[in-house]
């Protein structure tokens, strides 16, 4: 845990001007480097570039600050004081905008120390067996503390509001715990500050289990735009790796090409609206076998895409495809040049941040096959967006769903798809739930259970969905989950090695030996 310790010079001068009661002025100041100290480890649970984490720079927002603390009959502010009387606890790097949501980036001044158990001027320390195991039991007292900064009002809910307000996981200790072992110890593949910051996110979600008996709590917090988010940490928006070892074993299933299926649902209705005499299959080809045939598709792309002396490694070109490919189900521009905004500034496609390399960039744009896909899609979501025109213009008047005074198509279908993907997958989890099936996580388009479905319950859950939804192509994926079991003592290792270069030599020796023969 995070532990901020602050010069004793701050409370002699507060207690100077603010003398009555003695503890008064302790407990205001306690307030405020509690808060201080909540927000810094809230930062370092987010990502940090390697210049924030070698200059002690935290991206936090600064107008909590201001508001915590009142003291005297002028009402003034504890931060603001601080800073008039040379006591700063923090110092301005960047100032940040409320308005746009961004955070200020601040550095801790020379009147507080910062300790911690990960870090050490800035850079993950070198632990001990004993530290990694200190760490990995933590300290019921600070985990107790932790547990009621982030649910406060737990003990004043009952059964029924809880499950209202949060989804509960079920929590590996033990993968868990093994997982944050390997980040510690064997992790070198990684930066360093995913290291620290996969470690972090793992402990917090460790110390709340470890306090709720194997129990992990996600707050919900519903999306305008349709969908169910958490608060802080979740198995949303935690790495997959951390994911698999907050779960333990269990099976993913997620909706295959979930935008892409939804559009698809349409396509009856569009042609019989502009009077076409093809079916599906014809007018929407290159859709179609993106989402039957979504390897070969993809291949496919890469193949042209990608040369022989392409500086991209073979293992991750099929990975950018996939980001492209996504970027322009939800709308990217095909596009090889940027555009001049309002402000002055520039914008570059979206496609331009994923294939960075402008040849290789439009090669693909220039592909048959993705081009097809695009106007396919571009045909879709003009008759979607026609449908809201005539029989849901009410949307058209929502402010979430305007850019510059005027009615966003991106927007709208995005409101649109995210508002019946919730409304999808709940039919899927009632089906589930009718089956004595529980879930373990919700991540949008998927679920996670802990055994994996009979052919026959995905078929009957498949079936079920796309009967109520008069979508055909509504189907599941599936990938098993494995938890993350004991790491190898240095002895094993060791054994496993010696193994290894006896059978090497082994088999060199066999293989001498048929040669001799032979000559």
């Amino acid at each position: 845990m995070t532990k901020l310790t602050v010069s004793a010079q701050v409370l002699q001068k507060l207690r100077q001007i603010h003398p009555t009661p003695a503890a008064s002025a302790g407990r205001l100041l306690n307030k405020y480097v509690g808060l201080l100290t909540e927000l810094v480890s809230e930062a370092l649970e987010q990502e940090r570039s390697a210049f924030m984490r070698k200059r002690g720079i935290y991206s936090i927002n600064v107008s909590k600050l201001h508001q915590c603390g009142q003291f005297g009959p002028q009402r003034t502010r504890l931060h603001k004081w601080l800073e008039d009387n040379g006591l700063a606890l923090i110092k301005i790097v960047e100032r940040g905008n409320n308005i746009n949501s961004v955070y200020s980036w601040v550095q801790l001044t020379k009147l507080v120390t910062i300790e911690d158990e990960l870090t050490q001027a800035g850079a993950l320390r070198e632990l001990t067996d004993a530290d990694i195991d200190g760490y990995l039991v933590g300290d019921a007292a600070a985990e107790a503390e932790l547990l009621a900064k982030l649910y406060p009002e737990m003990d004043e809910l009952t059964q029924a509001k809880l499950l209202e307000a949060f989804d509960v996981v079920p929590i590996d200790v033990q993968s868990l715990q093994n997982y944050i072992a390997w980040l510690l110890t064997e992790a070198t593949l990684l930066r360093e500050g995913k290291r620290e910051l996969f470690a972090r996110q793992a402990k917090t979600i460790l110390a709340v289990a470890n306090q709720l008996g194997g129990k992990y709590l996600q707050r919900k917090k519903r999306s305008e735009f349709g969908r169910v988010y958490y608060e802080g940490l979740s198995v949303q928006n935690v790495n997959k790796e951390l994911r698999r070892a907050m779960l333990g074993d269990c099976w993913e299933y997620d909706v295959r090409s979930s935008v892409v299926a939804w559009k698809m649902g349409f396509a009856k209705e569009y042609l019989q609206a502009v009077g076409s005499q093809h079916d599906a299959g014809r007018a929407f080809s290159a859709t179609l076998w993106y989402l039957e045939n979504k390897a070969e598709f993809m291949q496919q792309v890469q193949d042209y895409t990608f040369t022989g002396n392409s500086n991209v490694p073979v293992d991750l070109q099929r990975g950018l495809i996939k980001e492209a490919m996504t970027a322009l189900c939800f709308g990217a521009r095909l596009t090889a040049h940027g555009w001049r905004t309002s402000d002055a500034g520039w914008q570059n496609p979206a496609l331009a941040n994923v294939i960075k390399n402008e040849d290789e960039r439009k090669r693909f744009m220039a592909n048959k096959d993705v081009r097809d896909f695009v106007r396919e899609q571009n045909a879709l979501d003009a008759y979607i967006y026609k449908r809201v025109e005539t029989e849901e213009k009410h949307l058209l008047k929502l402010p979430l769903l305007r850019a510059n005074k005027r009615p966003s198509k991106a927007k709208v279908i995005a409101y649109l798809y995210q508002n019946a993907e919730t409304s999808t997958m709940g039919l899927a989890y009632e089906f589930l739930k009718s089956k004595k099936i529980g879930v373990l996580a919700k991540i949008h388009d998927a679920f996670v259970v802990r055994k994996q479905l009979s052919q026959g319950t995905k078929q009957d859950l498949e079936d079920h969905v796309r009967d109520a939804t008069q979508n055909e192509y509504w189907r599941l994926g599936e990938k098993q989950l494995e938890r993350w079991g004991d790491l190898l003592t240095q002895e094993e290792k060791q054994r496993i090695a010696e193994h290894k270069a006896f059978r090497a030599n082994e088999l060199e020796y066999m293989r001498e030996k048929a040669k001799q023969r032979k000559l």
